[in-house]
């Protein structure tokens, strides 16, 4: 099979650790051959899909399945293509394929470059890369991000000083058979009860909705979030359901995409999807709470603006009770239950019960989100249950006051309750809606004004954040300012957010710089 390598628009489109760069495959001057194609056999989706029902009509809401997995073993030495360049560096290339599939991604179960390799992962439309022996974080696995299509691009770059040092190996292909990240399709798979975060419903949980991930793990999806400890010290800790971890509770290959949510309440519009972080470690679990404690190998990104969520380890039910999700892989929501919470158990594992939602609802996906109580702290995470838009009785929480014990050693003993991390960021995120901070031209090859709205009637700060989430350019913006030039003629082209501080808000917008 021959498949077409033009490229058209092409950026790093992801926040897992890259450092930028040109693959030589896209190089015209380069002139390689089309490297060999492994092509893994069709997926029956509609079956697929059939048993991901069955298991939804049981009350298991997680792992929410989205793609198949196929097992591999394609390593430097048994696959793929050599060529040397003419500066005597190595390249290996392969392409992956999944007929028919939405997306493709996949996981390196042995990832051991050497000091100057690079690994890039490509298509038509984007680029992730270039990956060094520092991004897994000090471990020799890493899964890659989803890129839309049905086939995918592997280069491995191995200077000439350092060549035959290098080991690869691509252990698992996942073919997604849903389009759950609106690849190739607009979003709102969940329930249309559903309520984006943005939404004014959503105003007096910004620093918790801050704490919340999507787990992409494989062909699966779960929910979860960054837990404070008693330290306060940042510590990257992830808490999540039990029931999302694989059966051999290894999970350096997740991957945890932060602030995915839609700029707008009313639609479901895809947000930043360059804020990852790759790399972890199970911590431990408990099997009588469902629950999981992970640790990240690197510390979030600065950029990404995160918040440690505070906790209450008591017994006492909640009086209320709010859940901060990706229902069916969707943007983030949040739901609200009114009325006080019970006490049941369910699969075992001693939860919190949600008798009914007023407001919203969870969905195969929302597993191992957080449930916090009216004082904003968390309570426990989603187990399972039969809420849904057309039937929304009925959830299960495991209880943190049966989990804590476990995880003391980590979070720390300071007593039963615990505030969020920091205690005061001082900035509400709002995205930018137009009217309140525009920028022109974009996308833009280089010079770039932006223009303020009523926000400059007080003093603040611009920023320019990489897809890292590192900032690349700030300046004071005086009181009265309505309008900013500057240059981004030596940036690498890709995506960036230009961010806006000013009181107690904060206004983003994307910026594409293109080449």
């Amino acid at each position: 099979m021959a498949i077409g390598l033009g490229i058209f628009t092409l950026f790093p489109a992801h926040g897992q650790e890259s450092f930028g760069g040109t693959p030589a495959g896209l190089r015209p001057a380069m002139e390689l051959p089309d490297p060999p194609v492994v092509s893994f056999p069709a997926v029956d989706a509609t079956a697929l899909m059939a048993e991901d029902e069955a298991r939804l009509a049981q009350g298991i809401k997680g792992p929410y399945r989205f793609g198949f997995d196929h097992p591999a073993d394609l390593s430097l030495a048994n696959s793929g293509i050599w060529q040397e360049l003419p500066n005597g560096d190595g390249v290996w290339r392969i392409i992956l394929e999944c007929p028919e599939a939405h997306s493709v991604n996949f996981e390196f179960h042995d990832y051991l470059l050497p000091e100057g390799a690079e690994v890039y992962v490509y298509n038509e439309f984007e680029i992730l890369g270039a990956f060094t022996a520092a991004t897994p974080g000090g471990q020799t696995s890493m899964g890659v991000s989803p890129l839309a299509g049905d086939h995918v691009t592997i280069e491995y770059v191995e200077p000439a000083a350092v060549r035959g040092q290098g080991s690869l190996r691509i252990g698992q292909v996942t073919h997604a058979y849903r389009d759950v990240f609106g690849l190739a399709k607009g979003l709102g798979d969940s329930g249309a009860c559903n309520n984006n975060v943005k939404c004014p419903e959503g105003d007096p949980w910004r620093d918790q909705i801050r704490s919340v991930a999507i787990i992409i793990a494989g062909g699966g999806l779960c929910t979860g979030q960054l837990i404070n400890n008693c330290a306060e010290d940042a510590t990257p800790y992830f808490l999540t359901a039990r029931h999302c971890l694989p059966g051999n509770l290894n999970v350096s290959n997740w991957l945890y995409r932060f602030n995915w949510e839609s700029p707008v309440c009313l639609q479901n519009q895809n947000g930043p999807t360059n804020q990852s972080v790759s790399g972890s470690q199970l911590l431990a679990q408990v099997a009588s709470a469902d629950a999981a404690l992970i640790e990240f190998n690197n510390p979030v990104p600065a950029g990404y603006n995160v918040y440690y969520s505070g906790w209450n380890k008591g017994t006492t039910a909640p009086s209320s009770s709010v859940a901060i999700h990706h229902p069916s892989g969707d943007v983030k929501k949040i739901s609200f239950d009114t009325d006080p919470a019970g006490s049941a158990s369910f699969g075992g594992a001693q939860c919190w019960r949600i008798f009914n939602w007023e407001d919203g609802t969870t969905e195969p996906g929302s597993s191992g989100s957080g449930l916090w109580d009216q004082n904003g702290r968390l309570i426990g995470q989603l187990y399972g249950g039969q809420a849904s838009c057309s039937n929304n009785v009925n959830d299960y929480y495991g209880k943190l006051s049966v989990s804590y014990a476990t995880f003391q050693p980590w979070l720390g003993n300071c007593g039963n309750t615990l505030d969020g991390y920091p205690l005061s960021v001082g900035i509400t995120e709002v995205m930018a809606d137009g009217t309140g901070l525009t920028i022109a031209p974009n996308p833009s090859e280089g010079m770039v004004a932006v223009t303020f709205g009523r926000m400059t009637a007080l003093a603040g700060v611009m920023l320019v954040h990489d897809a890292l989430g590192r900032t690349m350019q700030e300046w004071n913006v005086p009181k009265g300012t309505d309008r900013l030039v500057f240059d981004m003629g030596d940036a690498t082209a890709g995506v960036y957010m230009v961010e806006l501080r000013i009181g107690a808000e904060r206004l983003v917008q994307r910026l594409l710089i293109e080449r």
